[in-house]
C-alpha cells in the first residue's frame, strides 16, 4: 500500500495522476496564476486530461527540462525502500493512512447561478481542534520551491506524493531555488533565534489543493503539525505540485517533524521531514 521515493530536481509533467477531491478558486495561492476555472471537483485517480475544463491542462509550474537544469548538485536517484523501513519513521500510534482521529462531515459542493460554490474549503479541518500550538504563520504556492530536492514525479509513480522538511537556520534558506512567491518571502524573513520554517509538499493536480495547517504541536523531539487539504467547489485545471510554508515559533528542542494531513472525510495521510518523498498507492 505504502512505498517511498527520494527524488531530486525539476518535475515530470507528462504523465498525470488525479487531485484529490475539492480545489480552491484560481489565483488563491502565489506562484502561478495559470489553470482554468473548473466548476465541479475532482475524485482521486482522475487524469486531468479526463477533467472537463475551459482552457485544458497546464504541465507543472517548474519551467525547467530535468535534462537543461544547471543545478550543480548532483540529483538523486529514486530509490525503494521498504514500507517497514518507511513506517518507522512514523511515532507510535501513526500509521501512514488512517481515519482522521476525529469527525469530519462531508460537504457537497451547491454551486449558484454565479457559479461559485457554497462549500468552506477548510471543512476538512472544521472539527479538528486548534489547541495546543506553537503560534504559526504560512503561505503556499503552486510548484516546487527547492534546487535539488522535493517532489520529482518519476515515470512509474501513480500514487500521491508528500514532502516535508525543516529549515532551522539561515543558511537553510539557500535551498530554495525560487524567491518570487509570499511563501519564499515568509521563510526568507523568519529570525531563526526565536522561529523555524516547515516546508510541506504535496503533488500532484490541481494548484489550488493545498496544505493548510492548523496547529503545530511541541513534541518531546521536535513538532507535530496538523492540518488538512483545502477543498473548494472550483478549482483550477493545472497540473502541479503544490508547496506550503510556514514559520513557526521554535520549542526547545527541534530534531524532527511530524506532518499529518486529512485529505477526505475518511483519509489521513503521516508522514515525516526525514524520510523524502512518500509516495502512496492509491491503486489498492
Amino acid at each position: 500500500m505504502q512505498r517511498t521515493r527520494r527524488a531530486a530536481l525539476g518535475l515530470f509533467g507528462s504523465v498525470a495522476i488525479g487531485a484529490l477531491s475539492g480545489c480552491l478558486a484560481p489565483g488563491g495561492n502565489g506562484g502561478s496564476d495559470g489553470g482554468a476555472e473548473t466548476r465541479t471537483h475532482p475524485s482521486p485517480g482522475t487524469d486531468p486530461d479526463t477533467e472537463a475544463d475551459d482552457g485544458g491542462t497546464e504541465t507543472p509550474t517548474d519551467d525547467r527540462e530535468p535534462e537543461t537544469a544547471t543545478d550543480d548538485r548532483e540529483p538523486e536517484t529514486p530509490t525503494d525502500e521498504t514500507p517497514t523501513d518507511a513506517l518507522d519513521r512514523l511515532p507510535d500510534g501513526l500509521d501512514r493512512v488512517e481515519t482522521p482521529p476525529y469527525e469530519v462531515e462531508a460537504v457537497e459542493c451547491n454551486i449558484d447561478d454565479s457559479g461559485e460554490g457554497d462549500r468552506d474549503p477548510l471543512y476538512l479541518c472544521a472539527n479538528m481542534p486548534a489547541e495546543p500550538s506553537l503560534s504559526f504563520e504560512q503561505e503556499s504556492t503552486r510548484g516546487t520551491l527547492f534546487a535539488g530536492e522535493g517532489l520529482a514525479r518519476a515515470p512509474d509513480d501513480d500514487g500521491d506524493q508528500l514532502y516535508a522538511t525543516l529549515l532551522t537556520e539561515a543558511e537553510d534558506i539557500e535551498r530554495f531555488e525560487n524567491d518570487s512567491s509570499d511563501a519564499y518571502s515568509l521563510a526568507a524573513d523568519t529570525d531563526f533565534g526565536s522561529h523555524a520554517v516547515l516546508v510541506v509538499q504535496t503533488g500532484w493536480g490541481s494548484g489550488s489543493i493545498v496544505p493548510h495547517l492548523k496547529r503545530i504541536e511541541e513534541t518531546a523531539d521536535g513538532v507535530h503539525a496538523v492540518g488538512c487539504y483545502t477543498q473548494p467547489c472550483v478549482y483550477t485545471s493545472d497540473f502541479t505540485a503544490r508547496s506550503t510554508v510556514v514559520r513557526f515559533e521554535r520549542p526547545d528542542a527541534l530534531d524532527s517533524g511530524v506532518v499529518s494531513l486529512t485529505v477526505d472525510p475518511s483519509t489521513r495521510y503521516n508522514l515525516t521531514t526525514g524520510e523524502g518523498v512518500v509516495t502512496i498507492d492509491q491503486s489498492g
